[in-house]
């Protein structure tokens, strides 16, 4: 009988970067979005929702300090691929992710505290 292996952080997360890359892929060659912020946003915002996902879903699989530190940055690369997202609508790249990493840091810092 084969024992059910716990999901590895480092797998999956190379994995979902490749499939982010060929669907940046399929965007850019296809001629339907062009501009760069788009893709650099999707690669970082769906890296940062893995690892959100991730750190909240298998908790029984990582350490306490490590779930803090995975919690963090993983709001961090989050708003940074948000901050890349709005910067098409309004211009100001600086503002966007000054409180895009501000909302972050508190919500990270409150789920840090609550978890």
């Amino acid at each position: 009988m084969s024992k059910i292996s716990k999901p590895r952080y480092s797998l999956y997360g190379i994995l979902l970067f490749i499939m982010l890359i060929g669907f940046c892929g399929i965007l850019y060659f296809g001629s339907i979005l062009v501009n760069f912020e788009i893709y650099l946003s999707i690669i970082l915002t769906g890296l940062g929702s893995y690892t959100l996902i991730y750190t909240f879903l298998y908790k029984a699989v990582i350490l306490k300090n490590e779930r803090n530190y995975m919690i963090l940055w993983g709001y961090i690369i989050l708003s940074l691929g948000l901050a890349f997202l709005f910067d098409i609508f309004t211009g100001n790249f600086m503002l966007n992710i000054s409180v895009a990493i501000f909302i972050g840091a508190i919500l990270a810092l409150l789920s840090i505290k609550f978890a």
